[in-house]
């Protein structure tokens, strides 16, 4: 009998076919921009023909790409879940692969976060040294973050078979993301101290990015809930805590994983693409009137 998907396998292929649209969206944009920049750099007639216009469109391409990596990540954790379950003999590395790509797309996601942060800042509250530093920490703490819970990932598995380093590193990254998101909270309110100096879209874009902090912080939570409901990452010694063995997204309740962790995270992506572009919208169209 040819093997067949399970509920997470179901749920890694809706992954795939909620996130590829987005990601072709999201690669439409960041290419948009990149052309819309050199454009206006090297034709002086083009419409964009604007230095702090063309510092923008840098930004907005780059945050656009930063979010086209996060939406790469989870098309890619999902197409290794559907290959591990699907390829016969079982390859337990595609499993590995997929379980700390988890947990790592939401540094990915949370640096996406940051720029457009800072773009709705951009000629107000960023240019200030303070704020500069304070975005500064926030990506740092992000990438170690990341790296921390991808070596958690690989100890105590056939890689390094240290598991208690490696449950230690991976409670050290779930603290560390929810620090992060206690400092995007923070820098999100600095920047609507200065809203009042801010130009429409970018107070938009601030209002959006507000709106997706509650569903940002219920994946923090997740993460720190998935990082002690079992000592391994392959969710096979759970916790004693019947609550808490649930939360795990390998062998727990699969409902809380999609919710809490992946529905989540398509939430904050959609919401802060869709206020980053509207944005921009509205900004291309006062530079073509003029």
């Amino acid at each position: 009998m040819p093997p067949s998907l399970d509920t997470r396998g179901d749920i890694a292929a809706a992954q795939l076919a909620f996130y590829v649209p987005i990601a072709v969206i999201t690669f439409f944009f960041t290419v948009r921009h990149a052309f819309e920049k050199d454009a206006g750099q090297t034709n002086n007639s083009y419409p964009f023909r604007n230095p702090s216009f063309n510092r923008e469109l840098i930004q907005a391409s780059s945050f656009y790409s930063s979010f086209l990596l996060s939406f790469t990540v989870r098309i890619t954790g999902g197409a290794l879940i559907i290959a591990a379950e699907l390829v016969q003999p079982s390859v337990v590395d595609l499993f590995l692969a997929a379980y700390i790509l988890f947990p790592a797309g939401l540094a990915i996601l949370m640096l996406a976060f940051l720029g457009f942060l800072g773009l709705a800042g951009q000629h107000t509250v960023s240019e200030y040294r303070r704020t500069t530093y304070l975005l500064r920490l926030i990506a740092f703490i992000a990438v170690a973050a990341l790296a921390l819970s991808i070596a958690g990932g690989l100890l105590g598995t056939h890689v390094n078979p240290d598991a208690h380093t490696g449950l230690i590193l991976r409670r050290v990254a779930a603290g560390m993301y929810g620090g992060t998101y206690l400092l995007l909270v923070g820098a999100t309110f600095m920047n609507w101290s200065y809203s009042g100096l801010m130009r429409t879209f970018r107070r938009n874009l601030l209002g959006g990015l507000t709106l997706a902090l509650l569903p940002l912080g219920v994946r923090a939570a997740y993460a720190i809930l998935d990082a002690w409901s079992s000592s391994d990452i392959f969710g096979a010694e759970l916790s004693s805590n019947p609550a808490l063995a649930k939360l795990n997204p390998i062998t727990g309740n699969f409902i809380f994983y999609l919710v809490l962790g992946l529905v989540m995270e398509y939430i904050v992506a959609i919401i802060c693409l869709f206020f980053s572009t509207i944005g921009m919208q509205r900004r291309r169209r006062r530079h073509h009137r003029h």
